[in-house]
């Protein structure tokens, strides 16, 4: 195996090892925000217009987060759990199309078909969720899970176009959202580009695991 080819086998090597991490970490901020901060979103909402809808998704959230810990090595039933909540807010969305509900279900909808791997449905309920609510506090974390939906299909110029498109106030988050584009750019073969969001990412957030990343990418790529 000569020098290149053994560079390139690296590269791959460390690029599948990232996507993991992202996986981890990024689809925490993203995806699985649903089962954590999404108790707090629904406490301070569901007192207003469509009392029933908010109490209905309270129970599906609630249920959803206990069989996903419960089942968080059982894929199968992991899996049910999440196949049968989805069920339950598209019964929801179906009797209570004009909520204030509906920003909850379209979100969580698409997270339920992200984590099932149906990232086609992922995208057409992100997509759904932006047409609708572009201006919704949920948003930017909506972007940042559709781009990561389009990157799994490997459509990584629109996966970028959602991560450039982020906007945090947080400038860690804006740290990863320049990682996850540059990563993007990285696949795609546009060097300038990534060094650029790679570069980015430091800037924002020099101390952060995204800018650690981003710096040992830029010691191989540069």
């Amino acid at each position: 195996m000569n020098e290149s080819t053994t560079s390139t086998a690296r590269t791959t090597s460390t690029l599948k090892m990232l996507d993991k991490y992202k996986v981890i970490i990024g689809i925490g901020v993203g995806v699985a925000i649903a089962i954590g901060v999404g108790v707090t979103f629904l406490v301070s909402n569901k007192s207003r217009n469509a009392e029933d809808a908010w109490q209905s998704v309270w129970k599906v959230n609630s249920d959803l987060a206990v069989s996903v810990r419960q089942h968080a090595k059982d894929e199968k039933n992991r899996n049910l759990a999440l196949a049968k909540a989805a069920e339950a807010y598209r019964s929801i969305k179906n009797t209570s199309p004009s909520s204030g509900v509906m920003p909850w279900i379209l979100f969580q909808l698409g997270n339920i078909s992200y984590s099932l791997k149906n990232y086609d449905d992922a995208i057409r309920e992100y997509n759904a969720f932006l047409d609708s609510y572009g201006s919704h506090p949920l948003a930017p974390t909506i972007r940042q899970s559709l781009g990561y939906a389009y990157e799994e299909k490997g459509l990584f110029l629109e996966a970028v176009k959602q991560f450039e498109g982020v906007s945090f106030a947080n400038s860690a988050f804006t740290a990863q959202e320049g990682w996850d584009a540059g990563r993007c750019y990285e696949k795609l073969g546009q060097t300038n580009d990534a060094i650029r969001l790679y570069t980015k990412t430091v800037e924002f957030s020099p101390n952060s695991n995204w800018a650690a990343m981003a710096q040992y990418r830029l010691s191989l790529i540069r």
